[in-house]
């Protein structure tokens, strides 16, 4: 071969092996927007739950149309098989966690509202809600 022929061999075989690894690296990107976005959602509604600027009526309106869309986005997280081929500590802790991730999907397995099973699975009971004190940290 001569050296053209080698020079663009060389130019070839790089410029794969970099849309490769930009590939796999949007592809992983890619697979946990998916959990980010569960993660958004399971937040916005424990901040709708813990929340004391709005009404009940208010709270439960609210609460319904999270509880609808943290399902659905849940049921997205659950299916996306993109998510079994990364490593990452985030992912791994998110099905490690299943009833704090998956809140809805796991308190409607154990009958419970989702608010019960997220202070149950945290450990926090009434009389340790009672035994705290206002205060700066």
């Amino acid at each position: 071969m001569n050296t053209v022929m080698k020079t663009k061999t060389v130019i070839c075989a790089l410029s794969i092996g970099f849309l490769a690894s930009v590939f796999s690296l949007s592809v992983n990107a890619q697979s946990a927007l998916t959990l980010e976005n569960l993660e958004r959602e399971r937040a916005a509604m424990l901040n709708t739950l813990t929340s004391d600027q709005i009404t009940p009526k208010q709270q439960r309106m609210s609460m319904n149309s999270s509880y609808r869309r943290l399902t659905d986005v849940e049921r997205m997280v659950l299916r996306d098989d993109r998510l079994l081929n990364v490593q990452s500590a985030v992912v791994q802790r998110a099905f490690q966690n299943y009833e704090l991730t998956f809140l809805i999907h796991a308190s409607a397995e154990k009958n419970l509202l989702p608010m019960e099973l997220w202070l149950s699975e945290l450990n926090i009971t009434s009389n340790s809600i009672l035994s705290t004190k206002k205060g700066r940290r």
